[in-house]
């Protein structure tokens, strides 16, 4: 559906020449919900405009639908722009009119015919859950309505592919989850081809089936979701993603602890399996969770703890022996006996 081939963009910034992107290739398959991840100025906007023509690239290709985005002339972009719909952090939605007028305004400019707008603006509505606020403004909104009357707008022209400009970093964490939540119906529902740009690795984990990691305007990795985030291959992610997590144990804890304590890193079928009780009942050793958690990437588990075993050394050094064998990763980082 979109492939970039060896896409570069740079411009000047003043007196400052930017490479805002350089030599990107990846490939968004149809129907599919893509993630494109990295800090500020990382270039993923950049690149997320090249999709419809907004950001020409200076060298490479965009393909999206099998035509070349930088071929095509004002008319035949303007017919694939009708076909891409586009929501952000702070919604774009015109202050001066109502939800109706929001997205009634959209359809006018797709050409579509006044006696239709009507009912398809119902039939959005009531689709994204908002039917009570068609004739509301959006300084009566809350954000993530806000949000929902971007997405009804974006999907009002029957769109193919929706572009997401961090659409949810206004937004609060339970909000977040239920705007993550209609766009996997979309997705689901329409067959919708979504690109997300974030810098939020929650975002991703939950919503996205692929993923490029972005940083200095390079992809520095992709893949699916869950072998980018349990496997990462380069620095860059690996750095990104201990950022997100905090398993920093209190020194007052360390002090109190004997035996040993392991970072177990679980994965797949091990980490929803009852491996610590199993051990400590095979082996007569007890065991302390200290922190950690397990949580679900692409519907699949992945998990770090920190467990504390205490016991007789013999049967502690047994119990971890039997752990090696069930569980991705384990690594011994404190041993006091």
């Amino acid at each position: 559906m979109i492939e970039f081939k060896n896409v570069s963009v740079a411009f000047q910034q003043g007196e400052e020449h930017v490479d805002a992107v350089r030599k990107v290739s990846l490939s968004v398959g149809e129907g599919s919900i893509y993630g494109i991840v990295g800090g500020s100025g990382a270039g993923k906007s950049t690149l997320l405009r090249t999709i419809n023509g907004l950001q020409p690239a200076t060298d490479g290709e965009v393909i999206v639908g099998g035509q070349s985005v930088s071929s095509l002339g004002r008319r035949e972009l303007r017919t694939l722009r009708s076909n891409i719909g586009m929501i952000f952090q702070h919604f774009n939605l015109a202050e001066s009119k109502t939800v109706c007028q929001n997205i009634s305004f959209m359809l006018e400019a797709a050409g579509w015919e006044k006696s239709k707008i009507d009912a398809r603006i119902t039939e959005l509505l009531e689709y994204v859950n908002i039917s009570d606020k068609r004739d509301a403004y959006p300084g009566r909104l809350s954000g993530g309505q806000k949000q929902r009357v971007a997405i009804a707008r974006a999907l009002a022209n029957h769109t193919k592919i929706l572009l997401c400009d961090e659409p949810t970093s206004a937004l609060d964490a339970e909000t977040t989850a239920s705007v993550l939540e209609l766009l996997k119906k979309v997705n689901r529902d329409f067959g919708v081809t979504i690109v997300i740009i974030t810098h939020e690795l929650d975002v991703v984990k939950s919503i996205c089936d692929e993923v490029a990691v972005m940083n200095h305007g390079e992809v520095v990795e992709s893949g699916p979701v869950y072998d980018v985030f349990t496997q990462p291959k380069s620095d860059f992610t690996r750095q990104l993603i201990a950022h997100t997590q905090n398993y920093k144990i209190p020194e007052e804890v360390w002090e109190t602890i004997t035996g040993k304590v392991l970072k177990i890193v679980y994965q797949g079928n091990s980490a929803v399996e009852p491996v610590l009780s199993d051990t400590s009942s095979k082996y007569r050793v007890g065991y302390n969770i200290l922190h950690g958690k397990i949580e679900y990437i692409a519907s699949q588990p992945t998990g770090v703890l920190y467990v504390n075993l205490i016991g007789a050394p013999e049967d502690i050094d047994a119990a971890e022996d039997e752990l090696r064998t069930r569980v991705a990763e384990l690594e011994v980082i404190h041993h006091v006996f």
